[in-house]
Order: C-alpha cells, then sequence, then structure tokens
C-alpha cells in the first residue's frame, strides 16, 4: 500500500477534544493537577489554572524536563526540575535560582488555545484559520439526556475512524445482530447534501428490518430513518429516529493523537426514559464498539491511502466524498489559512 494522500498538519488548524473535565479533576498525574495528553503528536501539559483551563507544549523551555511532572501553582505550571514558572500564556513567571531577574526574553513556553466545552477540554494548536469549536445538536436541549461514554484509543487515523462510523454496507457483516441484519446485505446510496461550517450530510432510510438502533430502553429496536452529518475534519453526528418515533442522537470526535492512533470522544443522547438507567445505553454502545474495533484496526495502512491504491464502487459513494472534502481541506492549507478558513465557509450544492 502506498502512504496517505493528505496532508496531516492540516489538523493543526482544527480544535480537538484531549480529556475530559472530569480526567483533569480527578488527575494524580505530577503533583498538582497536572495531565499529560497528546494531539497530532504534539506532547501538551493541560492544567486549570486562575485564568481558566491551559495547554502547553510538554517540555519546559529550560532543561526539557516534562512538565506534567510538576505542580499547579494557581497562576502557572511549575517545572518539577528547576522550578521555573510558566503563565497561561507560556510567558515565564519566576526562577526560584535567580529570584532577582532579569528573565531571559526568549524563556516562553509553548501554548495554544484552550478551552472547556460539552464536559471536554478542547485544543486548537494553531489558531490562524479561526476554526471553531464544533456544535453538539442536543447537548443543551432540556428535552434530551445526554451521557458521555468512556473514550477509547483505535490505532488507527481518524479518517479511517469517521468512515468507519458513517459505512453504512458494513452493518450486515460486523453488526448482523445489533445494528444491521444478515439478511439485507445491499442499500441504497444516499443523497448528500452539503452545509457551511464543514458540514457533510446524508439520510438514509433503511429497508423494513434491515436497520436497528437502541431504543430508550437500552435494547436494539427497527430504525425508521437515520440523519448523519459529518463535521469536518473528524466529527460525526447521527440523528437516529426509531420506528416508534423515539429519537437518539449519537455524536463522536476522533481526534488525532497522532498520524496512526486516534482518541474517540463521544455521546449517546435520548429523547425517552430520560429518568431511566443510562448504563443500558453505554453498554450497547460499547458492543457495537467491541465488533468494530478488531476490524478497522486490521486496515492497512492506518492512513488513507492514495486512491490509486484502493477499489471503490458505487456504495462507497460516502467514504469516496468525505475523502475528496479532506482532500480539499489540505490543499487549501496548502495556501494557507485564509484560503483554509474560505473554503470552511463555502455553501456547498447537493449532490
Amino acid at each position: 500500500m502506498g502512504e496517505s494522500f493528505l496532508d496531516n498538519e492540516t489538523w493543526r488548524y482544527f480544535w480537538h477534544p484531549v480529556c475530559t473535565v472530569k480526567e483533569l479533576a480527578d488527575s494524580d498525574k505530577g503533583r498538582g493537577e497536572l495531565l499529560c495528553a497528546r494531539l497530532l503528536g504534539t506532547e501538551l501539559v493541560i492544567a486549570r489554572l486562575d485564568s481558566g483551563v491551559v495547554a502547553m507544549n510538554n517540555r519546559c523551555p529550560h532543561r526539557s524536563a516534562k512538565l506534567h511532572l510538576g505542580w499547579n501553582r494557581g497562576d502557572s505550571v511549575q517545572c518539577p526540575y528547576h522550578g521555573w514558572q510558566w503563565g497561561a500564556d507560556g510567558s515565564c513567571k519566576g526562577i526560584p535560582a535567580a529570584p532577582d531577574g532579569p528573565i531571559p526574553p526568549n524563556a516562553r513556553a509553548t501554548s495554544y488555545d484552550c478551552a472547556e466545552r460539552y464536559g471536554l477540554v478542547w485544543v486548537r494548536l494553531d489558531g490562524s484559520a479561526g476554526t471553531a469549536i464544533p456544535g453538539h445538536p442536543v447537548f443543551d436541549d432540556p428535552t434530551f439526556r445526554c451521557m458521555p461514554g468512556p473514550s477509547y484509543d483505535w490505532k488507527t487515523h481518524s479518517a479511517r475512524r469517521v468512515e468507519n462510523y458513517t459505512d453504512l454496507a458494513h452493518f450486515p457483516f460486523v453488526h448482523p445482530e445489533t445494528l444491521g441484519s444478515a439478511g439485507h446485505v445491499t442499500f441504497l446510496t444516499p443523497q448528500i447534501a452539503f452545509r457551511k461550517e464543514g458540514r457533510m450530510r446524508f439520510r438514509y432510510a433503511p429497508p423494513e428490518g434491515a436497520r436497528n438502533a437502541v431504543d430508550a430502553s437500552g435494547n436494539f429496536s427497527p430504525l425508521a430513518f437515520s440523519d448523519y452529518t459529518i463535521r469536518l475534519p473528524f466529527g460525526v453526528t447521527v440523528d437516529l429516529t426509531l420506528q416508534n418515533g423515539a429519537r437518539t442522537v449519537l455524536w463522536v470526535w476522533a481526534t488525532p493523537l497522532d498520524d496512526i492512533h486516534c482518541r474517540s470522544f463521544w455521546f449517546a443522547c435520548r429523547n425517552g426514559d430520560l429518568d431511566g438507567p443510562d448504563q443500558p445505553h453505554i453498554d450497547q454502545q460499547m458492543r457495537i464498539l467491541e465488533e468494530d474495533v478488531d476490524i478497522v484496526e486490521s486496515q492497512d495502512p492506518e492512513q488513507i491511502p492514495h486512491p490509486r491504491d484502493e477499489i471503490a464502487v458505487a456504495p462507497d459513494k460516502v467514504s469516496l466524498t468525505y475523502r475528496r472534502l479532506l482532500y480539499e481541506l489540505c490543499k487549501a492549507k496548502a495556501q494557507g489559512p485564509e484560503a483554509l478558513k474560505a473554503l470552511l465557509d463555502t455553501e456547498r450544492d447537493d449532490i
């Protein structure tokens, strides 16, 4: 197999969740509420300082010790080796061995854009394209109950993870007793629509008995139709309507840890049985993931390969369109951040 035709530096311009707020609060790493995280091959230290959550490169600029082994001092992260203190913007706040200064002008840690949303800590390595944290359609909707599932790591590129999540043809083979049915192996190729903010949408109405989803009680029930939204580059929302009218909204973002590993953060939201137990819903979704993981991790290479290295047919329309959009992002990135922003803001025609 050949190398990927995508430029993985492109994803630095987007926000990605790197941990949950709970993970940060419960962290026993280091010696003062510091958490080590990873994004696009960059190791980060995450901290909640007095000014809010912050993300920095995990290496102290002084002698390269890992900052997450140090201390959270409220207004700064203190290195475990020599105690140098780094503020939220990366500026050096103090050098214990030289308290009277001066602080060298190049004493600055690399800091990144960092924010909280949906109980997740998001990081953007490069903010020059002006991208936004992706939306969640029902997180703040009081008619839904949203449950965060446990994040999980797969040895595959984030784009491969998104393709698996939006692949309709694998249900009867990988999920014959959960999502699909062994007797239904064909489906209509959906119409794909484009919207602003890097969204790709399609709706699928399966034949009778061909597709199931988790219902309000945590069991598998017949599906009426599903609406998929891919938020570029690595987010998916699936709005599932059961034949009884109940809705389940699944939301996932596949954060690229590096070029061949991703960590998925996800929510399962329902508009029925709001006071019922949550664990059956989490358990059923985890059952589905366990059916997928070995097969997805077996794909070679882990990254999306060049089109000449794989075979495509009409039912691959969703993945082919998604790949084309990722490639367009990479081409725009090569022209600069403004070109990337303009592409994301473009209203596309239905195809």
